[in-house]
């Protein structure tokens, strides 16, 4: 799904046009801002903030001028040339030398965290109001717990007894067999591969991980020897969200492991608080999706929250096109079909959006912190995936599929909920060429 994630650079300019040209190179699609730059001030326009530091002062610095712009509102990743510091306002510490690719990959995970922080605060907030909560959560964490993967080497040692010192758990598999069996048994907060002599064993089971949607988010560090650049552009290609090298002290490792793990049990928690919210008194039964008084006050909140520059907001309409004739457009098969669409459009979503079904054949869907081209790549999405879904029809023999009409509206201002629904639907209706002739 993507999403146009652009970035806001502090710095001395020649670091700052520098990084700004390479982050361009990549698929990021980023768009670096300038922190002396107009679009700076606003926080619309960007999606994380980069400190290139050379000093804690300059951390300082652009700490300060990040409370200017917008305080707390987006995350904050530093780059300095030594271990990691401890800084309420910092969400990511990335140690030099690094590599544009590394600092790209920092960006998406912090921007998608982000996201759902705060879609999981706005709309805990409006579940509260339609009574008790469905699930209690449980705010202790268990203890940090840290798969390895590799040779019982000294370094995974040196590993299992830092780690030990920060009441952190280390499981070592010693294969990539038993490394996937305990993968699939239990979660786990980060990864660490020992790629020393097998470092195409470590660069499967990385992309391997990425494939997976469970295992997609967990970070996984690299432990391997003084590779070249190009080496360490492909392990961070693969899906590594960090490199140790033989010189990192044992604290910097841990430091390094344990921040990525914090970040992996934050993601947990916001998951977690955004899957609360689906209870009986917010949801529609026969569907799965929220129901359509939930989803407008949802959307009211959200629309609040952007016009403090807090979000970026979108809404996508989609109705269901049945190609079977008007005397069975209503038959059970077909409505048996329209929830089953509805089952699928959930899944299609990420957690932090949100759909509804508000009509016989219409659909919206919630997609904040999201540009147009992520809009379209959901609804192309959606679309393609109901295309190659069969449908049982009255006769098991002849199965059908659903057409997915979708239009895409942005919030104006001083818009309501209401209006904003209905003008999205209007918007739809004159996507429908049926209903334009009719």
């Amino acid at each position: 799904m993507g999403r146009e994630l652009n970035v806001l650079l502090f710095g001395a300019p020649d670091r700052v046009d520098g990084l700004g040209r390479q982050l361009e190179s990549l698929a990021l699609s980023a768009r670096p801002i300038r922190a002396d730059s107009p679009p700076a001030r606003n926080p619309r326009q960007w999606a994380c903030s980069i400190i290139l530091a050379e000093s804690d002062r300059d951390v300082e610095a652009g700490l300060e001028a990040i409370a200017r712009f917008a305080p707390g509102q987006r995350p904050v990743i530093v780059v300095h040339p030594e271990a990691l510091s401890a800084n309420e306002g910092v969400d990511s510490w990335i140690r030099e030398p690094t590599l544009p690719v590394q600092i790209a990959a920092r960006v998406r995970a912090l921007s998608r965290l982000h996201a759902m922080e705060e879609v999981a605060k706005r709309r805990t907030a409006v579940t509260a109001l339609y009574g008790d909560r469905g699930r209690n959560l449980d705010t202790v964490d268990p203890a940090p717990c840290v798969l390895y993967v590799g040779d019982a080497s000294p370094r995974f040692m040196a590993l299992q007894h830092s780690l030990k010192s920060a009441d952190a758990e280390v499981i070592g598999a010693f294969s990539s067999y038993s490394a996937f069996d305990y993968l699939h048994e239990r979660p786990f907060d980060a990864v660490v591969l020992n790629a020393a002599g097998k470092r195409d064993i470590a660069f499967t089971i990385s992309s391997a991980m990425r494939r997976n949607a469970r295992l997609y988010h967990t970070p996984v560090l690299l432990m391997g020897g003084d590779d070249d650049a190009a080496s360490a552009e492909e392990a961070y290609a693969r899906g590594v969200s960090d490199i140790i090298s033989p010189r990192t002290s044992d604290e910097g490792m841990r430091d390094r492991i344990l921040a990525l793990a914090a970040e992996r049990r934050r993601r947990r928690r916001a998951k977690a608080a955004l899957e609360a919210c689906r209870e009986p008194r917010t949801l529609d039964i026969e569907t799965g999706l929220f129901h359509a008084g939930f989803i407008t006050s949802h959307l009211q909140d959200l629309i609040q929250a952007a016009a403090r520059d807090e979000i970026s907001l979108s809404v996508l309409a989609l109705k269901v096109v049945s190609p079977l004739a008007d005397d069975a457009a209503d038959s059970p098969a077909t409505e048996k079909a329209k929830r089953q669409f509805a089952a699928m459009l959930r899944h299609l979503l990420r957690t932090e959006d949100a759909a509804a079904r508000i009509g016989p054949d219409t659909f919206l869907a919630i997609l904040p912190f999201t540009d147009t081209v992520g809009i379209d790549c959901v609804a192309a999405r959606v679309a393609a995936i109901a295309d190659c879904t069969a449908f049982e029809s009255e006769d098991p023999l002849q199965p059908f599929r659903l057409g997915v009409l979708s239009a895409a509206v942005e919030v104006r201002p001083d818009e309501t909920a209401e209006a904003l629904i209905g003008r999205a639907v209007e918007k739809l209706h004159r996507n429908d060429p049926v209903a334009a002739i009719g």
